[in-house]
């Protein structure tokens, strides 16, 4: 009898034994899959962010008289930056935010800048923010702009060398 009651005891410690393990590693797997959901979201959002730095999707245009006009001008614009603003609220961090709102801000600034004082070059068809100029303030807002986008470094937020040397 007590033979059987010690390979039932044992039976039944083995069996809790394995559905806490499973219990365990399921939970562990989903933890996983949320992070890289997550990191999935985030690098799309990431790219879409640095694909967007030319200021048009920046808020600043909202508040400031001498930048009117040099916000989104289009329906499809403001959608953009809509869109954008929902989804840094969403998966960013707050100091990405924070950088992504002072990087448009700053090329914002530096295109209004630019276009009313006459300080860009035309080739062709294309007008373009050269990346130096004579004039101290324009080549400040250069620097501004520049030390902003230097400032918004999402490879270190995402840890992408990390796993792209894995």
């Amino acid at each position: 009898m007590d033979q059987f009651f010690g390979v039932l005891l044992g039976g039944a410690i083995a069996l809790v034994a394995s559905s806490g393990t499973a219990w365990l590693q399921a939970r562990i797997q989903r933890k996983e899959i949320r992070a890289k959901e997550l990191w999935d979201r985030r690098s799309s959002l990431y790219l879409d962010l640095l694909t967007h730095l030319d200021g048009q999707v920046s808020f600043a245009a909202d508040s400031d008289p001498y930048l009117i006009g040099y916000g989104p001008k289009t329906a499809e614009g403001y959608q953009l930056r809509r869109q954008l603003s929902a989804r840094v609220d969403l998966f960013a961090s707050p100091k990405t935010r924070q950088l992504w709102e002072k990087s448009t801000e700053a090329a914002l600034v530096l295109h209004a800048s630019t276009f009313e004082g006459g300080h860009f070059e035309q080739h062709y068809d294309q007008l373009v923010i050269p990346e130096t100029s004579s004039a101290p303030e324009q080549q400040r807002l250069i620097d501004a702009d520049k030390h902003a986008r230097e400032q918004l470094i999402l490879r270190e937020e995402l840890k992408v060398d990390r796993y792209l040397s894995a």
